[in-house]
């Protein structure tokens, strides 16, 4: 090859990598993403301190990165917190902070603005319904130097880690300055977006922050993130959601229907994937303090006339996973004990209904029963249970008409969370959907614990039994998995014995994208993913 010849291949070379280094900067660098997202999951609150929601916490965390992320693979990874260490007995626990961080707002990250958000989930005044339980009854927060925070609790508490993972770290500047009323239409935290807007019933909107130096361990490159900007579009129709990504308008579905699997999974020209969730499972616990629910027998009842595998197969042409205890089948400490407890059997549920004093109708009066003496209800009451959920109305519907088959009159509403809080806090409900997610078995302990019968608490049943309370609490002391696989087994057959929950199906997140969509990263559980490697391709 002669000079001239040497030089041009040269400068086609170097145009060449010039030319991908272009293209691949114009494909990484920008685009507005929209996700579609259930209406019925939009929360009350966007404050995550606040809410008990698991959407607040996904929505929080693209405004505010935490201390601890839960990486894909379910290991803990340093974020806002660089190290940490723990006593042996769990109840001390010292936290090494990353230094050079500033929030949006300008403010400086260190162990004052950490201990700030500490004691702001701790104050009453802020009413935490679920991150003061996560985080636990910490005795003393106590400031080492700018970069170093220590807690220490009066009993053990193994599970902070699961909990700071949930947690935004809110500028505490911003939080003091629009206060608890309205710092949710105003977070500032130190994440890779800026909060931009909240419009109720329609959209979040979120704007990439410049500033932004790549703290959450799952980015892949340093500085900002790529995308200029994501919008949370709630849709409430579920043909809307289910068709929205074939028809352009979202690049992302979030939580599609069961029955618009099939018109992505396996297509070419979109991308599908589904993932299991850890934690209770689609269940509804049962509120045991008045009739008919106060006899152990109509529970029992219940749970006998229920055939989920049907409904599965009816309702959602099988793709849900089974969930058939307190905790579902995927998790790992799932009692297999759980199936065995109340086999499907129509014939011994009418029997526990009669012995319980609820008499089948008369020939030409209907399906449903009525009450004679000893059932605790007035002569010739109808047996109605009270079915409340947040979604996945179309399962109860399908309840509903098997237990109608020994006499049982479900009433199935839907209601949004705000609700449901109300109905709890007024013990005003028979059958209520109660959820929660980790593949941790300390949410037994949440929701099991009489303990947690007060405000903001998960403990709804009415239940108290001091053997459970007992197994449950030592759910906070073990620090080794086996372990605690082991007490939380125990804690499932108490549960089950005294048939406190109606076990129903798991729903896996399933996911329907755009080719377009790259770098999307979907956490350890099916409701959590990361966008900091996200990029739309054009």
């Amino acid at each position: 090859m002669n000079g001239i010849a040497k030089r041009t291949a040269g400068l086609l070379a170097g145009a060449a990598l010039l030319c991908v280094a272009w293209t691949a900067t114009a494909l990484v660098q920008g685009g507005n993403l929209v996700i579609a997202w259930p209406a019925i999951q939009e929360p009350a609150s966007l404050d995550g301190h606040i809410d008990p929601y698991q959407s607040t916490w996904m929505f929080n965390s693209l405004v505010a990165d935490p201390l601890v992320v839960l990486a894909p693979d379910g290991s803990y990874k340093p974020a806002l917190a660089t190290s940490w260490t723990s006593s042996p007995d769990g109840r001390e626990w010292t936290f090494k902070l990353r230094s050079g961080v500033k929030f949006q707002d300008g403010t400086a990250f260190d162990a004052n603005a950490v201990k700030y958000n500490f004691e702001r989930i701790l104050d009453p005044k802020t009413a935490s319904a679920q991150m003061k339980s996560d985080i636990g009854p910490m005795k003393t927060i106590e400031v080492v130097d700018p970069l170093t925070i220590k807690v220490t609790y009066d009993t053990p508490w193994v599970t902070l880690l699961d909990g700071l993972r949930r947690m935004p770290v809110w500028s505490p500047t911003a939080a003091e300055k629009h206060g608890l009323a309205n710092f949710s239409r105003n977070l500032v935290g130190a994440g890779p977006f800026l909060f931009s807007e909240w419009v109720q019933n329609d959209r979040i909107v979120y704007k990439r922050w410049a500033d932004y130096g790549g703290w959450n361990p799952m980015q892949t490159h340093q500085g900002p993130a790529w995308l200029d900007q994501v919008t949370i579009r709630f849709i409430g129709e579920a043909a809307v959601l289910g068709s929205i990504v074939r028809t352009g308008n979202a690049q992302v579905t979030f939580g599609l229907p069961a029955r618009f699997v099939e018109e992505y999974k396996g297509k070419p020209n979109f991308q599908f994937f589904g993932k299991d969730q850890s934690g209770t499972g689609l269940q509804h616990v049962m509120n045991v303090r008045t009739p008919p629910l106060s006899d152990i027998r109509v529970r029992r009842a219940i749970l006998h006339a229920a055939d989920m595998k049907a409904i599965n197969d009816l309702v959602y042409d099988g793709v849900y996973a089974p969930s058939e205890g307190p905790l579902n089948n995927n998790h790992p400490c799932f009692w297999e004990g759980n199936a065995k407890v109340y086999p499907h059997d129509l014939n011994k549920a009418r029997a526990l209904l009669e012995e319980a004093g609820w008499r089948a109708p008369a020939a030409g009066q209907g399906q449903i029963r009525i009450a004679r003496g000893g059932a605790g209800v007035a002569d010739g009451t109808p047996l109605k249970v009270r079915y409340a959920t947040l979604h996945h109305r179309e399962l109860g519907e399908a309840l509903q008409g098997q237990l109608r088959r020994v006499g049982i009159d479900l009433v199935v509403e839907q209601v949004p969370g705000p609700v449901q809080l109300d109905r709890v806090r007024r013990r005003d409900f028979d059958l209520m959907f109660e959820r929660q997610r980790s593949p941790d078995p300390l949410i037994l302990d949440q929701i099991w614990n009489s303990k947690w019968d007060q405000p903001g608490g998960w403990a709804w049943t009415g239940f108290k039994d001091a053997t459970l309370d007992a197994t449950v609490d030592k759910l906070r002391s073990i620090p080794d998995p086996k372990a605690r696989c082991e007490v939380a087994k125990e804690a499932q057959k108490i549960i089950m014995e005294n048939a406190l929950m109606l076990p129903t199906l798991s729903d896996p997140v399933f996911f329907a994208m755009s080719p377009k969509v790259k770098g999307f990263q979907v956490g350890a559980e099916g409701n959590w993913f990361f966008l900091n490697n996200t990029w739309l391709e054009r």
